[in-house]
C-alpha cells in the first residue's frame, strides 16, 4: 500500500502543474488594438491501483510479487473566445 501512495504523490503534483498554467482562461493575444481571450474547458483523468502476491502457484513453485501503477491525462479544449475592440466586449463560441 505504502507504494501506490508514493506513486500518487508523486504523480498527482505533476498533472495539477500541467493544468495549471493558462487554465481556464488562457493568454491574451494582441493585433492591432484587438484582444483575443481564449476560454477552454479542462478534462482530468486520473487512475491507479497496486496489488500483491504470495504463495505457491499451482505447479509448486513459490511466488512472491508486488505492483502498483498510476497514470493520468489533462485536456484542454477551446470552446470560445472573448474579443474585445474599440471598448466592446464579444464572445464567440467556438466548435458544436
Amino acid at each position: 500500500m505504502r507504494d501506490e501512495q508514493t506513486l500518487f504523490e508523486t504523480v498527482v503534483p505533476e498533472l495539477e502543474g500541467l493544468i495549471k498554467s493558462n487554465a481556464v482562461v488562457g493568454r491574451t493575444i494582441s493585433v492591432d488594438g484587438r484582444h483575443a481571450v481564449p476560454l477552454v474547458e479542462l478534462t482530468l483523468s486520473l487512475g491507479g491501483g497496486g496489488g500483491r502476491g504470495e504463495g505457491d502457484d499451482s505447479d509448486g513453485r513459490h511466488g512472491q510479487g508486488s505492483g502498483a501503477a498510476a497514470g493520468g491525462g489533462a485536456k484542454a479544449t477551446p470552446v470560445a473566445v472573448l474579443v474585445i475592440e474599440n471598448g466592446q466586449v464579444h464572445i464567440n463560441a467556438l466548435g458544436h
